[in-house]
């Protein structure tokens, strides 16, 4: 709805409209805002008409094919609906069941219980060993970047006699004079 067109300001003053000379925007008279908006209701008015027409000619196309089934055919299709309605909500109730175990089993290991998407599945065993298997990769995961931060450079050895010079000029410019003992 909101358009507006960059142009340079000459361009824009050509066209009839005022506006500041830094600007590079177009403005729009009250008849073009008009038409653009009774262009865009037209097309989504032509959009929500063919929808319901749609639906329309559906439910016709079903009503004529129920027409042509016998009362048992229909009697079996409506108990087949109503038997996978029930399943999907026993599915979704599982689902619930072991998300929620499983969450709980993630706040005992200490494992954020954001995860809880990755573990979860409609059987609760595999749900269960889903959970095992993100404890030992996460605990690893965590081991191997402990190990890194704390993995740091090896200290200079000053323990043999070429850097002992090294050592001693360090020394002195922390001000020890191989007299006495440094405190901490």
């Amino acid at each position: 709805m909101d358009k507006t067109v960059n142009q340079n300001s000459a361009d824009t003053n050509q066209a009839g409209n005022t506006e500041d000379k830094g600007s590079n925007s177009k403005t729009f008279t009250q008849e073009e805002v008009n038409a653009l908006l009774q262009k865009r209701i037209g097309e989504v008015n032509a959009k929500a008409e063919e929808r319901s027409k749609q639906a329309a000619e559906d439910a016709v196309a079903e009503y004529a094919r129920k027409q042509k089934m016998t009362e048992e055919e229909r009697l079996n299709e409506e108990r087949k609906k109503k038997d996978d309605e029930l399943a999907e909500k026993e599915r979704n109730i599982t689902l619930r069941e072991n998300r929620a175990d499983a969450i709980e089993k993630l706040a005992q290991l200490n494992i954020d219980t954001k995860l809880v998407d990755f573990v979860v599945d409609i059987d609760a065993d595999k749900t269960a060993e889903n959970v095992t298997k993100l404890s030992k990769a996460f605990n690893e995961a965590v081991s191997k970047a402990v190990e890194a931060k704390l993995a740091g450079k090896t200290p200079a050895d000053y323990g043999n006699g070429s850097k002992s010079k090294d050592k001693d000029k360090a020394l002195t410019n922390r001000g020890y004079t191989g007299q006495g003992v440094i405190a901490f």
